[in-house]
């Protein structure tokens, strides 16, 4: 009788067991198919908050699942090939996987990590000596005009910002002789309205003008490697600091971010540092290649150049090289 009752209450128990989900199939060919749960794992990488957001634009979606349907098929032609037997490429896919694992390791141990509260008045320390990560600087709000040096020469550029200039101050609309004259590529995004903007969001000399303008004064023609540049203040916020109630709650997610991520940073330092940890100096070492120095100095040289040249583009105000337009002299 008993194995008899047995047999029911596992059946009963089998029953009640909830059945696996039926995965639906988005994509296949052949053996190779992506499902509606490959897309749900994919969207894992999403934060929790914003995935019903990405979730909801259609076209995404589309694109997500054909990347991964894109991914495995070739991962399987790799396999056919062989490429996942090749020891340099196993070890690679290898550090892959451990590159994902450990990030899902320090996630879980943030997530998990007993941290305690921040009070009120730890924030309110925090507030006091971060001031100025909560101060906004002064900004002034600004039209511009650029004119180019594409096509022409420094001294036509000039003569050309000092008499659309004078069209100004004569009484002409600020914007509407932007829309005439302006060579900004950025013109068909703003309208010549740079808006709101620090001294630092601009190219310093810009700035310099600017912040001396009063509201509706027209500066000079300003210099840089883009051109002859005029502005007009329209308007002006000066500095402000938040309050510190309006930043207290980011405050302490903040602090409470910190703490949990130095969880991880202490076990990996315990590990590094641990009586069973041996590091080899010498093989470390014996990796360094050998480069001249001529070699270095002129690599460090360019990426210098490199560098730099991005920062000049990027401060012009438009961040795209002025194009004088057919018809503009």
């Amino acid at each position: 009788m008993k194995p008899f009752i047995a047999c029911l209450a596992a059946a009963a128990a089998l029953s009640s067991a909830p059945a696996p989900a039926v995965e639906t199939t988005l994509v296949k060919s052949g053996e190779i198919a992506v499902t509606d749960a490959d897309f749900r794992a994919y969207m894992e990488r999403v934060p929790p908050e914003m995935r019903n957001e990405a979730m909801a634009d259609g076209e995404r979606n589309n694109k997500v699942v054909d990347l991964l349907f894109t991914n495995r098929i070739l991962a399987e032609e790799a396999r056919k090939a062989g490429l996942d037997k090749d020891p340099v490429m196993a070890r690679r896919i290898r550090q892959h996987m451990e590159a994902f694992l450990a990030l899902q390791y320090v996630n879980h141990l943030e997530r998990s990590a007993p941290i305690p509260a921040t009070p009120e008045a730890r924030a309110k320390e925090l507030y006091l000596t971060r001031l100025a990560k909560y101060t906004e600087p002064d900004r002034v709000e600004l039209q511009h005009i650029l004119v180019g040096l594409t096509g022409r020469t420094k001294e036509m550029a000039r003569a050309r910002a000092a008499e659309v200039r004078a069209r100004a101050l004569a009484g002409e609309d600020f914007l509407a002789l932007a829309r005439e004259t302006t060579d900004d590529l950025g013109f068909k995004r703003d309208g010549g309205r740079l808006g709101a903007v620090s001294a630092m969001e601009i190219d310093h000399r810009i700035a310099a003008a600017a912040f001396k303008l009063k509201d509706g004064e027209i500066s000079p023609p300003v210099e840089t490697p883009h051109g002859y540049h005029l502005v007009k203040r329209t308007g002006f916020k000066p500095s402000s600091t938040r309050k510190f109630e309006e930043v207290k709650d980011a405050i302490i997610e903040e602090e409470q971010a910190r703490l949990r991520s130095e969880v991880s940073l202490k076990l990996l330092d315990a590990w590094r540092r641990g009586p069973d940890t041996k590091w080899n100096s010498q093989g470390i070492a014996a990796l360094q290649t050998q480069v001249p120095r001529e070699e270095l100095e002129r690599k460090q040289r360019q990426e210098l150049e490199r560098r730099a040249a991005e920062a000049l583009k990027s401060s012009s105000p438009s961040s795209a090289a002025p194009i004088a337009p057919p018809g503009k002299n």
